[in-house]
């Protein structure tokens, strides 16, 4: 009780201390002295959304706060008030106030990974503002494919724990995340090579999707009609796109081995070929001097 009263308190204290910068729909709410670094970061933002709008095909006006905390202590006050946030993270969306919340990064030189961070947060409002009832598996694939993607290892990593059966179907990704943190990477890579699926094999359906939230909220009667299937029919045709994908990628690798192994194959052949003929040399030289020797006897 008296943790929520100091947390409570912190943010209020700062409450009246930040200032806006407005650029078009977005919104960033700073500390006074976060200006310069506001307005460098502003407009990278702001182009990160109009590119994933374009990539989609949707271009909705949606008003989007994000909120710099001023220090540690503010943000780490947010991030206990969430507990489904980590702690060490840079940034998280609040749906309930439908808000972005950001670490301070007064002291980065490179926006590379926060702008990636934002992004992904930003789709999550972006989803929220379009559909309702959306599966969590539909929002972090979204969110992690169309802002970091995925990497090699990720997707290593995946394959392992899908082959262990470590992984759930997407049926059973709706609601809540895995109980063991240790399979949240698992979750977000699985989520993601679904969005991935959709939009490679189903493009038209994809767009089509987006267009129809114009006159569809309702997420499971928008999907039915862009893809032409539940959502519980694309869980079973994707977990059957994933085993035959394991099964090609396992084949692929023994057979990669085995080309990695050709130069060695080779080189063997042909140390036992010069072996043999230096072998098959000795014993005719062998032979030679014999011949001679029988030779020079009978003379």
């Amino acid at each position: 009780m008296i943790l929520g009263v100091l947390l409570f308190t912190s943010a209020f204290l700062y409450s009246d201390s930040f200032q806006t910068y407005q650029l078009r729909d977005l919104n960033i709410r700073h500390y006074p002295r976060d200006e310069k670094l506001v307005k460098q970061l502003g407009p990278l933002i702001l182009s990160d959304i109009d590119r994933f709008q374009k990539t989609i095909g949707y271009y909705p006006d949606i008003q989007t706060l994000i909120v710099i905390a001023p220090n540690e202590d503010y943000y780490r006050s947010l991030t206990a008030e969430y507990s489904g946030i980590i702690e060490f993270s840079e940034a998280f969306y609040s749906g309930a106030e439908r808000r972005i919340y950001i670490r301070n990064p007064r002291h980065l030189r490179d926006y590379g990974r926060l702008r990636k961070i934002i992004l992904h947060e930003y789709i999550h409002l972006f989803i929220d503002s379009t559909f309702e009832n959306v599966p969590l598996w539909f929002h972090e694939g979204m969110a992690v494919y169309f802002s970091e993607g995925l990497s090699f290892d990720r997707q290593v990593l995946f394959a392992k724990d899908h082959v262990l059966g470590n992984t759930e179907p997407l049926t059973e990704m709706s609601r809540g995340y895995p109980v063991s943190r240790a399979r949240w990477l698992s979750f977000y890579t699985k989520s993601a090579l679904a969005l991935k699926y959709l939009y490679a094999n189903h493009k038209e359906g994809f767009y089509l999707f987006w267009e129809l939230s114009e006159t569809v909220t309702n997420f499971d009667t928008a999907f039915l009609q862009a893809y032409g299937m539940t959502s519980l029919m694309f869980s079973h045709i994707f977990e059957e796109h994933l085993s035959d994908r394991l099964r090609i990628e396992i084949l692929l690798s023994f057979t990669g081995f085995i080309w990695s192994l050709l130069p060695l194959i080779l080189l063997i052949a042909y140390l036992k070929k010069r072996f043999k003929a230096r072998k098959l040399r000795t014993e005719w030289e062998k032979e030679m001097e014999s011949d001679d020797g029988e030779l020079f006897v009978d003379k």
